[in-house]
């Protein structure tokens, strides 16, 4: 009688790839998960149309971030012709093809037909409330004279809002992320998560003030499967930055120095203020001077539909951060692709949520109809 096969054991080929994908993964640039050494690929932006509006936390609230300048510069002739960084003259055209769940709020104009994406804050008056402040409002728009709907609208800032993403390499979804934005009085507070389906999880947070000035980090701290790593103490009466991973550093502390994570906020809030400085951003690991640049706008692809975005640029000789930042959606970043040493992440938005209620979502990828009869 022949002797059973034996089975094949695949398990020490599988430990080795295991033991690769781990070590791919463990390759962090600087603070962040690096993934690949690929150049990214530059999004075809164009000319900006937009202009994203300087965003208030509250109505009528003392402590709204004043219009001064970011430091951004305009973006030259590496891709975009034109002066990015003047403002539209006319409103643009709306998002087209997103899904949304707006607010609870009270009964507003309809949405446009050709867009689904509702516009989560208006313009509210001293007694409205904070969701009524949320409802969706029409304005003019230049394809408004030929029956396009008009482009919506934001004028509040929500004081609480969560977003989801995809953490993706080389267009392969590798895990999933998310970012909470939260707002009490004059004090903020960001935490970002990041969840690789191999690797450590990390997480991010930041605890500041908003004040005229707009955001002012005070502490900000980063961990790996919950152990702390690098961290960065903004002294600001002393004008030291204390930062760190392994070992403690110090650096003079700039006005306007900001974390990574405060500076999405932060670009969002104050609308586009072009400027010509630099900005201090720390990652807390290493401590950098990025130029701010409005490169242009592009369109957010997600499943059967878009979402307009103005893409902003901080970057110096080595090392890039780029965020894409949805006007229709309070600014917020709905893609976030950190460079550094030519090692990248990239975080694409699944899902907005503003204050406790799911404002967009993609829609479903449409189907085709080439051989319908």
């Amino acid at each position: 009688m022949m002797p059973a096969p034996r089975r094949r054991r695949w398990w020490p080929l599988l430990l080795a790839l295991l033991a690769s994908l781990l070590l791919h993964l463990a390759l962090f640039g600087g603070s962040l998960l690096s993934f690949d050494s690929a150049a990214p690929d530059e999004a075809p932006l164009r000319k900006l149309t937009i202009s994203l509006q300087a965003m208030a936390p509250e109505q009528g609230d003392a402590s709204a971030p004043a219009a001064v300048g970011l430091g951004m510069v305009a973006a030259t002739a590496d891709g975009v012709a034109g002066d990015a960084s003047a403002p539209p003259s006319q409103a643009p055209r709306p998002a087209k093809g997103v899904k949304a769940k707006p607010a609870p709020a009270r009964p507003v104009a309809a949405p446009p037909a050709r867009s689904r994406a509702a516009a989560p804050l208006a313009s509210a008056g001293v007694g409205d409330s904070a969701a009524e402040a949320s409802a969706p409002a029409a304005v003019a728009s230049p394809g408004a004279a030929h029956g396009e709907p008009p482009a919506p609208k934001l004028a509040r800032f929500p004081d609480a809002a969560r977003l989801e993403y995809a953490l993706l390499s080389s267009g392969l979804q590798l895990g999933r992320g998310e970012m909470n934005w939260q707002r009490s009085g004059g004090d903020y507070r960001i935490v970002t998560t990041v969840k690789p389906l191999i690797g450590p999880t990390l997480r991010y947070e930041v605890h500041g003030e908003l004040g005229r000035n707009g955001l002012q980090p005070q502490r900000f701290s980063a961990s790996r499967n919950e152990q702390p790593r690098e961290y960065a103490q903004f002294d600001w009466a002393a004008g030291v930055l204390n930062y760190g991973d392994k070992e403690a550093k110090q650096a003079p502390l700039q006005p306007g120095a900001l974390d990574w994570l405060s500076l999405a906020f932060e670009l969002g809030l104050r609308g586009e203020q072009p400027g010509a400085a630099t900005r201090q951003v720390t990652t807390g690991k290493k401590v950098y001077q990025f130029a701010l640049q409005l490169a242009g706008e592009t369109d957010f692809e997600a499943g059967g539909g878009t979402l307009r975005a103005v893409v902003l640029r901080a970057r110096n000789d080595k090392d890039l951060i780029e965020f894409w930042l949805a006007p229709d959606f309070a600014n917020l970043p709905i893609r976030i692709m950190r460079v550094d040493n030519d090692k990248r992440f990239e975080l694409r938005a699944t899902l907005i949520e503003f204050n406790g209620a799911v404002v967009w979502t993609p829609p479903p990828p449409q189907r085709s109809s080439k051989h319908e009869n």
